[in-house]
Protein backbone atom coordinates (compact mmCIF):
# COMPACT_ATOMS: atom_id res chain seq x y z
CA UNK A 1 0.00 0.00 0.00
CA UNK A 2 1.46 3.41 -0.74
CA UNK A 3 2.70 5.57 2.36
CA UNK A 4 2.78 9.78 2.73
CA UNK A 5 5.07 11.04 4.29
CA UNK A 6 4.16 13.13 7.69
CA UNK A 7 5.07 16.00 9.55
CA UNK A 8 7.20 15.85 12.48
CA UNK A 9 5.11 16.41 15.74
CA UNK A 10 8.45 17.86 17.71
CA UNK A 11 11.84 18.28 16.62
CA UNK A 12 13.03 15.52 18.57
CA UNK A 13 11.29 13.04 17.23
CA UNK A 14 13.09 10.14 16.45
CA UNK A 15 11.14 8.34 13.63
CA UNK A 16 10.36 9.44 10.09
CA UNK A 17 6.53 8.83 10.09
CA UNK A 18 4.02 7.85 7.00
CA UNK A 19 0.71 6.98 6.78
CA UNK A 20 -1.00 4.99 4.72
CA UNK A 21 -2.82 6.91 1.87
CA UNK A 22 -6.03 5.53 2.42
CA UNK A 23 -4.81 7.01 6.21
CA UNK A 24 -5.80 3.82 8.00
CA UNK A 25 -2.49 3.73 10.49
CA UNK A 26 1.13 4.64 10.38
CA UNK A 27 4.33 3.33 10.59
CA UNK A 28 7.54 4.58 11.97
CA UNK A 29 11.43 4.26 10.90
CA UNK A 30 14.26 5.10 12.93
CA UNK A 31 17.75 5.09 11.37
CA UNK A 32 20.07 6.41 14.07
CA UNK A 33 23.06 6.01 11.37
CA UNK A 34 21.76 6.85 8.10
CA UNK A 35 19.50 9.59 9.32
CA UNK A 36 21.13 10.73 12.91
CA UNK A 37 18.97 13.15 14.93
CA UNK A 38 21.30 13.29 17.88
CA UNK A 39 21.52 16.78 18.04
CA UNK A 40 17.85 17.52 18.89
CA UNK A 41 17.40 14.36 20.70
CA UNK A 42 15.81 14.75 24.05
CA UNK A 43 16.03 10.70 25.40
CA UNK A 44 17.11 9.85 28.93
CA UNK A 45 16.08 6.10 29.96
CA UNK A 46 15.80 5.11 33.68
CA UNK A 47 16.89 1.51 33.68
CA UNK A 48 15.04 -1.29 35.92
CA UNK A 49 17.91 -1.32 38.24
CA UNK A 50 18.13 2.15 38.72
CA UNK A 51 20.30 3.68 36.06
CA UNK A 52 20.35 6.64 33.81
CA UNK A 53 21.29 6.27 30.39
CA UNK A 54 21.96 9.30 28.50
CA UNK A 55 21.73 7.73 25.06
CA UNK A 56 21.13 3.97 23.74
CA UNK A 57 24.61 3.95 22.89
CA UNK A 58 26.64 5.47 25.82
CA UNK A 59 29.32 3.58 27.40
CA UNK A 60 28.17 4.73 30.90
CA UNK A 61 25.36 4.47 33.43
CA UNK A 62 24.83 7.22 36.13
CA UNK A 63 23.76 5.28 39.16
CA UNK A 64 20.14 6.74 40.63
CA UNK A 65 19.67 3.85 42.66
CA UNK A 66 22.68 3.91 44.84
CA UNK A 67 22.03 7.67 45.52
CA UNK A 68 18.54 6.33 46.74
CA UNK A 69 20.15 3.71 48.80
CA UNK A 70 22.17 6.03 50.46
CA UNK A 71 19.56 8.50 51.52
CA UNK A 72 20.00 11.28 49.74
CA UNK A 73 17.29 14.32 49.91
CA UNK A 74 15.39 15.17 47.07
CA UNK A 75 17.33 18.48 46.18
CA UNK A 76 20.58 15.94 46.11
CA UNK A 77 19.25 13.80 43.71
CA UNK A 78 16.86 16.63 41.48
CA UNK A 79 20.89 18.30 41.12
CA UNK A 80 22.43 14.79 40.16
CA UNK A 81 19.79 14.09 37.62
CA UNK A 82 20.07 17.87 36.47
CA UNK A 83 23.40 17.57 36.06
CA UNK A 84 23.36 14.00 34.16
CA UNK A 85 21.23 15.20 31.89
CA UNK A 86 23.19 18.56 31.14
CA UNK A 87 26.16 16.10 30.79
CA UNK A 88 24.33 14.25 27.55
CA UNK A 89 25.94 12.87 24.90
CA UNK A 90 26.11 15.36 21.43
CA UNK A 91 25.76 12.50 19.46
CA UNK A 92 26.48 8.50 19.35
CA UNK A 93 29.80 7.69 17.48
CA UNK A 94 27.82 4.49 15.90
CA UNK A 95 30.27 3.75 12.24
CA UNK A 96 33.09 5.67 13.81
CA UNK A 97 36.54 4.02 14.54
CA UNK A 98 36.74 2.63 17.47
CA UNK A 99 33.58 2.75 18.44
CA UNK A 100 32.35 0.06 21.21
CA UNK A 101 28.66 -1.23 21.87
CA UNK A 102 27.46 -0.52 25.22
CA UNK A 103 27.52 -3.28 27.81
CA UNK A 104 23.72 -3.87 27.89
CA UNK A 105 21.90 -3.91 25.23
CA UNK A 106 18.71 -2.02 23.93
CA UNK A 107 16.19 -4.84 25.50
CA UNK A 108 18.10 -5.00 28.38
CA UNK A 109 17.28 -0.90 29.13
CA UNK A 110 13.88 -0.26 27.41
CA UNK A 111 15.49 0.53 24.12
Amino acid sequence: MPLAPMAAREASETAQRYTFEDGAGEIGIIAPVSQAFCGACSRVRLTSDGKIRTCLFSQVEHDLYGRLRAGETDEELRAYIFRTVQGKEARHHIGEPGFLKPSRSMVHIGG
